[in-house]
């Protein structure tokens, strides 16, 4: 379609934008109408936008494509997140959000490879499966997945605002950071990392592409395992708290060794150990904001999942712009700020500062 790479990019951005944007206003109106019919309505919203991407002939209409698909689709992972929340006890929902990750991540490592197939038969299959794929899921959603009984509602819940600000500056401010940071560092990597093979290892860009392909099934596959079988034990032995202080330093040491690495075997070990530090922090943080808010889950966990977009609007952009600098800098700079932050929480443990609700 002649689109430029610096449109191609924005395509990316949009769809974050709009899911920074809109997750909140999606995970309060769960609250109040109901999980069930606003999850239903992300599905619907994934499979228009995914139809009219594949019907698309004009960059025009690509860009509606996402943004529709954004605003919509933002309805379903905080929506899902508070239905898990809702439906387990606090023992148990460390585990079920580990188990949920490891559903996502087996998706994102299955998904491309699947793709990639379909689309050497046509550009547009893809799109139309991944359509049929959001309808089929919502057929099953909406005939087997009952409502979950509406939990009591705080005698003073904070409005809307009020629990965004809290958000902002209130005793969870702590794990959003955290979520906003682990979404940078993870989205300047993902943005770079095919450009760091084909350069570090001296690889062709079809050599770059299949290399990072490998690294990112194997990291897909070590981050379903810990998922769905370590986290919810840890949790439970550890705690949280602790488990995302390990996650923050277990990442970074990946981003840092990744520095150093000067073959495909090291390069995807590297990033697994990156990987594990990650699987270990986002379902930790998501685990203590449905337990800690004072505010709904859905809009708790909504404001969440914007602080993940905004770091994938970041990342992305900050990876490219210092990559050109130094092909080490994008890794350098995510293990620093995932060091300083916990930096920050170490020490609030040991001062004994309220990262928490008590």
């Amino acid at each position: 379609m002649g689109a430029t790479p610096f449109q191609i990019g924005l395509l990316a951005t949009s769809y974050a934008v709009m899911q920074f944007l809109c997750a909140p206003l999606w995970g309060a109106a769960s609250d109040r109408i109901g999980r069930k019919p606003i999850f239903v309505l992300g599905l619907l919203g994934y499979a228009v936008s995914f139809v009219i991407f594949g019907l698309s002939h004009q960059v025009w209409e690509l860009f509606l494509a996402r943004i529709l698909g954004g605003i919509l689709s933002a309805a379903t992972l905080p929506t899902a997140m508070a239905y898990v929340a809702d439906t387990t006890s606090e023992e148990q929902r460390g585990g079920a959000m580990g188990m949920m990750g490891a559903a996502m991540g087996l998706g994102f490592t299955i998904g491309p490879g699947i793709g990639g197939i379909l689309g050497h038969r046509h550009l547009a299959l893809p799109f139309f499966v991944g359509a049929g794929l959001a309808l089929l899921t919502l057929l099953l959603s909406w005939g087997a997945l009952p409502e979950p009984a509406r939990r009591a509602s705080p005698a003073h819940r904070p409005s809307r605002i009020d629990a965004v600000r809290l958000a902002l500056a209130g005793p969870l401010a702590f794990f959003y950071v955290v979520t906003l940071v682990g979404a940078f560092a993870l989205a300047g990597l993902e943005a770079t990392y095919a450009l760091f093979a084909q350069d570090r290892l001296h690889l062709s860009a079809a050599g770059g592409a299949g290399a990072i392909g490998i690294v990112f099934v194997v990291v897909g596959l070590v981050q379903a395992a810990i998922l769905g079988v370590l986290v919810g034990r840890l949790i439970h032995r550890w705690g949280e708290d602790r488990l995302v202080q390990a996650g923050l330093l277990i990442a970074a040491v990946g981003y840092l060794l990744i520095m150093s690495t000067h073959d495909l075997a090291t390069l995807a070990l590297y990033a697994a150990i990156t990987g594990a530090g990650h699987a270990l922090m986002r379902p930790s943080v998501a685990s203590l904001i449905s337990k800690r808010t004072p505010a709904g889950q859905g809009l708790s966990i909504g404001i969440m999942d914007s602080f993940d977009s905004m770091g994938r609007i970041v990342g992305p952009a900050w990876g490219g712009a210092v990559y050109h600098a130094g092909i080490s800098l994008p890794y350098l700079s995510a293990a620093l700020a995932l060091l300083v932050t916990a930096g920050v929480s170490l020490l609030a443990a040991t001062r004994s500062l309220p990262l928490q609700v008590h």
